[in-house]
């Protein structure tokens, strides 16, 4: 099963940097659009530089009034020291037992999400949604935001 365009979005609690702190997507959405990422895993060099990217424009999105959330199966844990290390503060959502990445229809039959981004709006649909031929090509930007100004 996979998550469309013009689909509500699957609802999921997970936790961020501690397995005791779990988020909400209506969390985020309740403030307005969401663009959801996933990516493979912490510390591996394109996600590095992927979320790097991500950090680096976060203002483009807040401009936009949308909030960036990232998720991966690794572990809270990974997730606060990675941030810490590379100075993120994108959300960062453990999917470790990998039932939101299967819910989004990302999850790879090696165990890691695919190199994805869907944006939500604020009432919960879909709007848009991209999933990278291959793990090792990251979005490009200038495409999420348009994909973003094309729905807001």
């Amino acid at each position: 099963m996979s998550a469309e365009v013009g689909d509500k979005a699957p609802d999921f609690t997970l936790p961020t940097d501690s397995w005791e702190r779990e988020v909400s997507l209506d969390d985020f959405t309740k403030d307005g659009p969401v663009v959801l990422f996933f990516y493979p895993g912490d510390w591996s060099s394109v996600c590095t530089d992927q979320m790097e990217v991500i950090q680096d424009r976060l203002p483009e999105f807040e401009r936009r009034n949308a909030r960036v959330v990232a998720v991966s199966v690794d572990s809270p844990w990974s997730h606060d020291a990675w941030a810490h290390s590379r100075e993120l503060t994108v959300p960062l959502l453990s999917d470790f037992h990998r039932e939101v990445a299967e819910k989004y229809g990302v999850l790879r039959k090696e165990g890691f999400a695919e190199r994805a981004y869907f944006v939500i709006g604020g009432d919960g649909d879909i709007r848009a949604k991209k999933v990278e031929e291959a793990p090792a090509r990251s979005p490009e930007i200038e495409a999420v935001l348009e994909d973003l100004d094309r729905v807001l």
